[in-house]
């Protein structure tokens, strides 16, 4: 009895021991010089996040103040502790990268360091690539989830509340949720207990709005404020091509052969979850939906056997020159969803291009680059082709309006070649260096990219470009967060953000599939749209009633008199070394 008791005894003091150490919080001293902002990059956690933490605290402290932090070794476990490995068939899952995923987006997506994700891709020494089939250490296959309650962790979530509130133990959830032991993190999915029978999962939905990319005090924001006595009416414009589904069709073999019947259908999937979420909220919405066909002539039947003078607004077709069309044939507010290089100088009143088109996106870069230009070496490389070169003296003659510039240098190929000299000669050791990217020509990028990655252990370099296209889909992502990439881009997928998760969860446990961009896409431009009328007199009031983000996108409408409404927002996206986005909007 004295040894049981003895070994309880023991086993009761490296119990205390060990939670001792697990501690989540631990006490700082304020340095000279350090703001709340700086501590929480530190930190790697949120200035809104870190002030919670210490709500007596002012954004810039004094030194020699003590505040709360959390412990970086919280959750870690010691020197010589073992893993359970008792299950090494649900150890590992196979993720197929998407296009312009980082590995950071897919440590937090899965709830996994980069480096476990690393060590188990020896091939990421290559690069990530759009396609790659990945290991996902310690992540449960998604069929498994199927069989659990499942909770989504949001801002002040503990284990000792979960547990109490689905009246679980804590060493059951640590059992379940293996990546618990790295510490308790926004946006994690977590197995609660095993589903039994048709239980009510109490699930908080958060799928409406992206508020975490903006700040607390920032203007300038649209704000919800539905009327649920409203009544909307919506009509949706989608080429599902149903005509073409006849005897002779399988339904099977025409939607594997047809990209633009799975565009619809993944775009009509997001539309319905943004429908579905207003409906749960109250909001009174009649919508009907038309087979466009991608066709002119089919427009033209269904505007004239139906009536739209009592229709709030259309979402579609999905092409900006069908959308045009329909425009002028009716009074009612046309959302065109997705951009075309065509919209740039057409123009009708109650058009809505909800895409920034690339001026747009030029515009935002150029204003961020001399709001931060101090003196940096400027490196225009551009690819020599004539269809390219008024854009080219456009930028540079941009450049040479910001403050103190001196002189810019051009680079371009010769023989389809930059020479490592060229570089050499243009390049400056003792400043930083802007190299601006003019140019969506394979070879060009290349042969900068591969120039530029020599120099990086020597000088300070920031690679920038107009847009992140498919010259980029080959490039290695650990370089470009060497080189400090920065791009503009109408759309950002942040899966460390709690909306964008809790939203990929409800789509799969709907769908059985995660969402494609043309799904996300459907659900921003229904949502976004829906939510303004819903909150306004009128759609053209609420689309002038300041921005907002949702999934990927961001919106921000302008209007000239007698021009379409146009979104001008726009995200401006900064690779670091650690492959952590940087976001600007």
């Amino acid at each position: 009895m004295n040894k049981i008791k003895g070994s309880f005894l023991l086993l009761f003091l490296v119990s205390i021991m060990a939670f001792a150490q697990q501690k989540k919080y631990v006490p700082y001293t304020v340095k000279q010089g350090e703001s709340i902002k700086s501590i929480a990059k530190n930190y790697d956690i949120s200035t809104r996040d870190l002030l919670k933490l210490n709500p007596d605290v002012d954004r810039k402290p004094n030194a020699g103040v003590v505040i709360i932090v959390p412990n970086e070794s919280f959750g870690k476990q010691e020197v010589g502790s073992v893993r359970s490995t008792a299950n090494p068939k649900s150890d590992k899952y196979f993720y197929e990268v998407l296009p312009k995923e980082t590995l950071f987006g897919i440590s937090k997506k899965f709830n996994v360091s980069i480096s476990e994700i690393n060590a188990a891709n020896p091939e990421l020494i290559h690069g990530l690539k759009s396609g790659m089939k990945l290991i996902v250490p310690n992540k449960v296959p998604v069929q498994d989830n199927e069989n659990f309650v499942l909770h989504t962790v949001v801002k002040d979530d503990t284990v000792f509340n979960l547990s109490k509130r689905y009246q679980v133990s804590q060493s059951d959830l640590f059992k379940l949720n293996l990546s618990l032991n790295d510490g308790l993190k926004l946006g994690m999915v977590l197995k609660i207990k095993p589903i039994q029978g048709n239980p009510i999962v109490d699930i908080e939905e958060k799928t409406e709005a992206n508020d975490e990319l903006f700040d607390e005090d920032e203007t300038g924001l649209f704000i919800e404020n539905l009327d649920l006595n409203k009544r909307i009416n919506v009509a949706i414009m989608l080429p599902y091509q149903l005509s073409k589904l006849n005897d002779s069709i399988k339904n099977e073999s025409f939607g594997k052969n047809n990209a633009l019947l799975s565009i619809a259908t993944d775009f009509h999937m997001g539309a319905e979850m943004a429908i579905d979420s207003l409906r749960r909220k109250g909001l009174m919405l009649n919508v009907k939906y038309f087979d466009s066909e991608n066709s002119i002539s089919k427009l033209q039947s269904i505007v004239t056997i139906t009536d739209f003078n009592n229709v709030d607004v259309i979402i579609g077709p999905l092409f900006f020159d069908k959308a045009y069309w329909l425009s002028q044939q009716v009074s009612t507010p046309v959302v065109v969803p997705f951009l075309s290089s065509k919209q740039g100088g057409i123009s009708k009143d109650n058009l809505i291009k909800s895409s920034a088109n690339s001026e747009t996106l030029t515009i935002k870069l150029l204003s961020h680059l001399e709001n931060l230009y101090k003196g940096e070496n400027i490196i225009v490389v551009n690819d020599g082709k004539e269809e390219s070169q008024s854009k080219l003296w456009h930028i540079v003659n941009k450049l040479k309006g910001f403050d103190s510039v001196s002189s810019i240098s051009v680079i371009k190929p010769e023989k389809g070649y930059i020479a490592n000299a060229k570089f050499l000669e243009k390049l400056n050791p003792e400043s930083k260096n802007w190299v601006i990217l003019i140019s969506d020509e394979n070879v060009t990028t290349a042969s900068t990219i591969n120039n530029l990655k020599g120099f990086i252990s020597d000088m300070e370099i920031k690679l920038i470009a107009l847009d992140k296209g498919k010259n980029f889909d080959n490039v290695d992502n650990n370089t470009l967060g060497m080189l400090n990439f920065l791009y503009p881009s109408s759309d950002f997928l942040n899966m460390s953000n709690s909306h964008v998760n809790n939203f990929f969860n409800s789509y799969q446990e709907k769908n059985f599939s995660l969402p494609s961009s043309y799904a996300l896409r459907g659900f921003d431009v229904t949502y976004d749209t829906l939510v303004r009328i819903a909150s306004s007199i009128n759609i053209e009031e609420g689309l002038n009633s300041g921005k907002s983000s949702r999934m990927v996108s961001l919106f921000n409408y302008d209007k000239k008199p007698l021009e379409s409404f146009e979104n001008k927002g726009v995200y401006l996206i900064q690779y670091n070394k650690e492959l952590v986005p940087v976001v600007f909007h």
